[in-house]
């Protein structure tokens, strides 16, 4: 049933497929208000592989889909009047395209949503919708190789988050293709638990929580996305094997990308960039960190306790109030004698596109500004400064730091 290859489905989805064609050769378009009076009654009276369109105006939901159509939109909304699920989509292979959804339930318990797919919802696609003013945009429920793309999902901007649903919810799912969407003002903008093989890619998420959060879910691919303007870009937790490029992290509160016990990642050519921390790691092993851009953020990587035998190498640290906040027992080594990182606050001499001395990162004062809160307030005092520079040379003043063994001289193209 899982595969390794993220939005490939199964031998089941090329049957859905074939299936499909063969039923739109001999598919009829029944027009709701001209064929049928109401939603329902054209799903009623249609055939596997007929389309059901909602022309122009708001139509009464909630609407059970319960066989291989398409549901089509032609400037209509389906209107759920306020409580429950606007729409179920419980046939495999059903397609929904260019319909508003609104006005779905609020409770986040149900749980109320704009889309909910179950599990007999095997190949469905979601795609070009606009949903308003309900709990959960889509919630995807143990569904196998559904297709969302370019789906415009707005949450409720005027409740408190911990009374809001996510944008898109994903519960033990798989090979799933996200693509295109954008989502606003929901708790958080994609929610990804226990969901393997999968692709969430060119999506953008702002103004929520999380703009994509991963919990318990293995083999899955996050690529081209956009998160802006959250409390966290990307919250990875509980997870491996998962590639992480190519993404953008923007003005983010707290933390562009936030690592949790994640292992066996690739996090690679990621723009993070003016967040609270680039990235912070908490108890996470075995990942390669590699060609990330992460500049002009309030501190660049924190990096917490547990996190250790990471390859972290060719990223551009730059421009950082604080490049790394580093708490451990003993240093840290990034590098190795392989290449190591750009520091745009390294000194040191050319050796071949390589420093000739390692570059140590000035812990003494994020280990006081830890230990004593207060003490920031005199972070660019000249006593401090001072006692900054005594640290380098006296042990006794010295504290666990990163030491990168060949920093870069030159910028990692990209």
């Amino acid at each position: 049933m899982r595969r390794s290859i993220p939005g490939v489905a199964g031998g089941a989805l090329a049957l859905i497929a074939t299936l499909a064609c063969g039923l739109a050769a001999r598919s009829e378009v029944i027009r709701v208000g001209r064929d049928a009076p109401s939603p329902a009654a054209a799903v009623a009276s249609a055939g596997p592989g007929d389309v059901v369109e909602l022309p122009a105006g708001s139509w009464p939901g909630p609407l059970h889909l319960d066989k291989t159509l398409t549901l089509r939109g032609r400037g209509g909304s389906l209107d759920g009047g306020g409580t429950g699920t606007v729409l179920t989509i419980d046939a495999p292979g059903a397609i929904v395209e260019g319909v508003e959804l609104m006005n779905g339930g609020k409770d986040v318990g149900a749980p109320d949503a704009c889309i909910f797919v179950t599990k007999r919802a095997t190949g469905a696609v979601i795609r070009e919708n606009r949903m308003r003013g309900c709990a959960f945009g889509v919630w995807v429920h143990e569904t196998e190789g559904v297709h969302l793309l370019a789906n415009d999902i707005e949450g409720h901007e005027g409740l408190r988050v911990a009374d809001r649903g996510n944008g898109i919810h994903l519960f033990d799912a798989s090979e799933l293709v996200l693509r295109g969407n954008r989502i606003s003002h929901a708790r958080d903008g994609i929610y990804v638990s226990a969901t393997e093989d999968s692709l969430i890619e060119d999506n953008l998420t702002e103004k929520q929580r999380f703009g994509v959060h991963y919990m318990y879910s293995y083999r899955n691919t996050l690529r081209g996305n956009t998160s802006r303007d959250n409390v966290i870009g990307m919250a990875l937790m509980e997870s491996h094997h998962l590639v992480v490029e190519d993404n953008e992290a923007l003005r983010n509160e707290r933390n562009g990308i936030l690592f949790r016990d994640v292992q066996f990642s690739e996090i690679r050519g990621n723009r993070l960039e003016d967040n609270g921390n680039g990235m912070f790691f908490f108890s996470s092993t075995e990942n390669t960190i590699r060609e990330n851009r992460i500049a002009g953020n309030d501190v660049g990587l924190k990096v917490w306790a547990g996190t250790r035998r990471n390859l972290i190498e060719e990223n551009r640290i730059l421009g950082n109030r604080q490049q790394v906040f580093y708490v451990g027992g003993e240093d840290q080594v990034w590098g190795g004698t392989r290449r190591g990182n750009y520091w745009g606050d390294y000194v040191g001499w050319d050796g071949d596109g390589v420093g000739d001395r390692p570059h140590r990162v000035d812990s003494f004062k994020a280990n006081l500004t830890y230990r004593f809160p207060a003490a920031i307030l005199l972070l660019h005092s000249p006593a401090l400064e001072m006692l900054s520079h005594l640290a380098d040379r006296l042990p006794l003043l010295q504290t666990p730091t990163v030491v990168d063994l060949a920093p870069l001289l030159g910028e990692v193209p990209r």
